[in-house]
């Protein structure tokens, strides 16, 4: 099954949502969404139902670490509010294009991945679409430098290393 992991943030500065995809290989599909008003969960959870379903996904594993939306999601309790009424039925109108899919609620440490990328996205405060490259480094850039041992340099004859001038 591809997986569906999905978060939410805020802070000062804004409100950011996260998708991170799990394809069958592994693969990682990433999304930041910088958001211009006061989020929850549910917006998030758009995002990545929206983004799967526009690729044609039809066995999904879906995680947050709202235990609320994913309760809602699954059906296991209904929200109050109408806002949050409006946000369950479009979640639920989506689902219905799904064959298979699972919900699960998991811990916050189990969703740093998608917790990082709302957090980006909270973060930015410009509305243009960026890509950003995450690249691992192995070593350095530069060479290491062999410290010198002072008995290894050569000076003319005669002529200490202290003692040598240009």
């Amino acid at each position: 099954m591809w997986q569906l992991h999905v978060d939410e943030a805020s802070n000062h500065k804004g409100a950011g949502a996260s998708v991170v995809i799990i394809t069958l290989d592994g693969t990682l599909l990433e999304q930041a969404i910088t958001l211009g008003f006061s989020t929850s969960n549910n917006e998030a959870l758009l995002a990545g139902l929206s983004l799967t379903k526009e690729l044609s996904i039809k066995r999904l594993a879906i995680y947050s670490d709202s235990q609320m939306i994913m309760n809602q999601a699954s059906g296991e309790c209904m929200p109050k509010h109408p806002r949050m009424v409006q946000y369950l039925d479009k979640v639920q109108g989506i689902l219905k294009e799904f064959p298979t899919f699972t919900i699960q609620q998991v811990p916050r440490a189990e969703n740093t991945h998608a917790d990082a990328l709302a957090h980006l996205g909270s973060a930015l405060d410009i509305q243009i679409k960026r890509s950003i490259l995450v690249e691992h480094l192995d070593r350095p850039s530069i060479e290491e430098i062999e410290p010198i041992d002072s008995m290894q340099i050569k000076t003319p004859a005669g002529k200490t290393p202290s003692s040598t001038t240009s």
